[in-house]
């Protein structure tokens, strides 16, 4: 087994290790990538992608104005104004519309600048759909707006900044917010609050210069936390793998990860194995999401000396999306870890394939190449009789 890409960058931000194991999108489809990942701990509308509830059509600030109740000030007549061009602006959404959803929604905010409620809305629903720059800039607002409620929109804060200090600082503010909502019996906030904790965890070992026991202290103290919020989350599992392979414990990351892919495989295997073809008939089922799988994988593939499990687990992301770029370019790359060279390079083509017709991104078929090179070299090695310690060597 190879290490993996970001082998050579262990104490870089997860970020970095991220796009450094992944294949590289386009800007735009990492930002939508990012976005995805982190909802689970933004709204409970789109509650799941770290955490692996399955994904709902998202409507936040709908959410959000049914609990808290119309803005001071308001009179009947506006709120149901306001509340109409929202629903509106979602249906519009859900049905492929997503601009003039969008636009919508800024037409609102800007003939009510200083409604929180819609300000919120509209900043997490750019914050799914929108550019990262305009969506920082409408949480910003948000956050000016109401800043001591709504964790929300400290969360995607925390997960769309790329100042890690400050990114850092919103996801702590955020998760006081949602621990003193929870502490009022605010249900969303409950079963969103192993989710957070995990943010903040993954951001403080991600932004570290350096493991020290500090680090190591404060982020299993998050981790253990998330643990007694959701006894049956494997998010905290997962990540504390994540903390054991950082500190150099890689035995002990990689049985700790493999606990966690058994709490969120186990049942949907159960399925499979009662149902003729069940692989197809629950390809869906999986409580975890297509993120959370996908960082499985590559974590997998950095732990263990084998590559069947990842290989398994990237294969049933395709059968979801078979246009995701990085999931091809990483089982290319577990293919070429199991000696499969040829598969490996057909794997490889198809994810170029996508690229070039995504406009072709030049970064990423600047790796893509570098991938082709390294199955290439390993192949003809193998073939002249050299063992794979020879191909390491080389």
């Amino acid at each position: 087994m190879f290490p993996p890409p970001s082998a050579s960058s262990a104490r870089a931000s997860r970020a970095g290790r991220a796009a450094a194991r992944g294949a590289p999108s386009n800007a735009r489809e990492a930002t939508r990538s990012r976005n995805r990942i982190r909802s689970s701990i933004a709204p409970t509308a789109t509650m799941g992608a770290r955490q692996g509830g399955k994904r709902r059509a998202a409507k936040p600030g709908v959410a959000k104005q049914a609990k808290s109740g119309p803005p001071r000030g308001a009179t009947t007549s506006r709120v149901v104004a306001i509340e109409g061009a929202i629903e509106g602006a979602y249906a519009a959404i859900e049905d492929g519309r997503v601009d003039e959803g969008l636009a919508t929604l800024r037409a609102e905010a800007k003939k009510h600048p200083n409604d929180a409620s819609l300000a919120e809305t509209l900043a997490m629903t750019l914050a799914e759909f929108g550019t990262q720059e305009e969506a920082i800039a409408a949480l910003k607002r948000a956050a000016m707006l109401s800043p001591t409620e709504g964790y929300e929109k400290f969360m995607y804060l925390g997960q769309l900044l790329d100042d890690g200090e400050a990114a850092t600082k919103c996801t702590r503010q955020g998760l006081a917010i949602l621990e003193a909502q929870a502490h009022k019996g605010d249900k969303d906030a409950q079963g969103a609050h192993a989710s957070a904790c995990c943010a903040l965890a993954e951001q403080i070992l991600g932004t570290a210069d350096e493991m020290d026991a500090e680090t190591s202290a404060q982020v299993e103290e998050l981790i253990n936390r998330a643990k007694a919020s959701d006894p049956v989350s494997a998010e905290p599992l997962q990540l504390l793998a994540s903390l054991r392979n950082e500190q150099g414990k890689t035995d002990e990351a990689l049985k700790i990860l493999k606990e966690s892919i058994q709490m969120w495989r186990q049942g949907a295997m159960h399925r499979d194995e009662d149902e003729e073809n069940g692989a197809e008939e629950f390809q869906h089922e999986f409580d975890v999401s297509f993120e959370f799988r996908f960082e499985t994988a590559k974590l997998l593939l950095e732990l263990d000396t084998t590559t069947e499990i990842a290989i398994d687990i990237l294969c049933e992301l395709l059968r979801e999306r078979d246009d995701n770029v990085d999931v091809w370019y990483m089982l290319a790359y577990a293919h070429h870890g199991a000696l499969e060279f040829d598969v490996a390079l057909e794997h490889l083509e198809q994810g170029e394939e996508i690229v070039r017709q995504r406009g072709g991104d030049e970064a990423a078929l600047e790796m893509f190449e570098e991938l082709r090179a390294a199955i290439t070299e390993s192949k003809a090695t193998i073939e002249s009789g050299k063992g794979p310690a020879d191909m390491d060597a080389d």
